[in-house]
């Protein structure tokens, strides 16, 4: 829990005095690769704190084949990815947990991540008892939802991928091009394309 205690801190910028109480809310965990921690439907009882590892979330939309509408011609399943979260990043679908209604998200582990796990109970308890550090988990929350939202709105992908590359490091290496290309928005034969432009 050392590493919990150390990224709480960074993440809060508070003492360690006051997030050592903190630690008890959260309950290790270890998941394999392709572990899937939530799907549509159900309803997200957890925020998931990342230790070490990846963690998506994403969706399943159909498509038509030629057009990208859904029409009766030929149907394809596209995975779109919402959220790639790597090491230090809380993931989960935040309106099924806030409000408790079904998820939109699978959430799944990219590789084998050590994640603590922070269930709803917990998260209301933390909030009554210590209400300014559950506000700054869940601002950071919203921050890397504006900076996901300046991301989609970058029309040209070459800047996609340049704003995902300062924002997450050493991330192409780890995941698949067909996740990465899911997570920017474009075709995979564009992606590789655009990976040699930026080298």
């Amino acid at each position: 829990m050392d590493a919990l205690l150390q990224n709480l801190i960074n993440l809060t910028r508070l003492e360690g005095k006051a997030i050592e109480p903190i630690l008890q809310f959260f309950t290790p965990v270890k998941v394999s690769a392709k572990a899937i921690l939530l799907e549509p439907g159900s309803v997200s009882q957890t925020a998931w704190f990342i230790g070490h590892g990846i963690l998506r979330a994403y969706t399943i939309v159909q498509e038509n084949k030629r057009s990208g509408n859904l029409d009766d011609g030929d149907l394809l399943d596209r995975e779109i990815t919402n959220w790639i979260v790597p090491e230090n990043g809380f993931l989960t679908d935040i309106k099924s947990f806030l409000h408790q209604t079904p998820s939109r998200y699978f959430i799944e582990a990219l590789e084998p991540s050590r994640l603590y796990k922070h269930d709803y109970k917990n998260y209301q308890a933390i909030q009554q008892s210590y209400p300014e550090v559950a506000q700054i988990i869940f601002e950071n929350t919203l921050i890397m939802a504006d900076l996901r939202v300046q991301m989609c709105n970058l029309r040209n992908p070459i800047n996609r991928l340049q704003m995902f590359e300062k924002m997450y490091p050493g991330m192409s290496g780890r995941i698949s091009v067909s996740i990465q290309a899911s997570y920017l928005n474009i075709d995979r034969a564009t992606l590789s394309r655009l990976r040699g432009k930026i080298k």
